[in-house]
């Protein structure tokens, strides 16, 4: 058995409250400024297929190699993908074409939050090998560009999220990254990468 978490992730449809970019959307769509609770909170920021890759590919190498997979996991990015709140959003802002931010003025009053998160994913990386495919930057235009085409009224927002899915497989498939080639062929190749370590 194991177990999985994952860093502060973005992508299209997510429309959970109190999540940084389904509250961006939500006061553009009305008008209003973003507001920031916590602008300069630091986050380690990910696109959502970066841990779902990493999610399918524990629950693989579980299945191939059993138990040698268990225990606790982090899938997180880079350290360069740790960055500040108000980054984020204003990135998101410039790609998505339109909207402004300011910080909260009663944040004082609300309850602490950390000023610094980061997630440490060097077992995912020596392990199961895997790293990120997209950097923050490429998180945070294609997230910025599925509320885009949602906003603008795109009939067809699956093709536009299986669009992200063929995007990144094909990145992490030039990155060679074990899970791209498949799960027998990536159990092969990891399995003799770790042989000669």
């Amino acid at each position: 058995m194991a177990t999985a978490r994952a860093g502060n992730v973005i992508g299209g449809g997510d429309w959970a409250d109190d999540r940084l970019v389904p509250d961006c959307v939500r006061a553009i769509v009305a008008g209003r400024e973003v507001v920031l609770r916590r602008p300069a909170a630091v986050r380690p920021w990910q696109h959502v297929l970066e841990p779902l890759a990493g999610y399918l590919w524990l629950g693989a190498r579980l299945l191939l190699d059993g138990e040698v997979h268990d225990g606790a996991w982090n899938f997180g990015p880079g350290a360069d993908a740790a960055v500040p709140v108000a980054a984020v959003v204003e990135a998101f802002l410039e790609v998505y074409g339109s909207g402004s931010w300011r910080p909260d003025p009663g944040a004082d009053d609300q309850p602490h939050e950390a000023a610094e998160l980061l997630l440490d994913g060097e077992k995912a990386r020596n392990e199961l090998g895997l790293r990120p495919v997209w950097s923050v930057s490429m998180a945070i235009a294609r997230t910025a560009a599925w509320y885009r085409q949602w906003a603008a009224g795109e009939a067809d927002l699956r093709a536009a999220l299986q669009g992200d899915i063929d995007a990144y497989v094909q990145a992490a498939r030039r990155l060679d990254l074990p899970w791209s080639r498949g799960v027998a062929a990536g159990a092969r190749m990891h399995a003799a990468e770790g042989a000669r370590r």
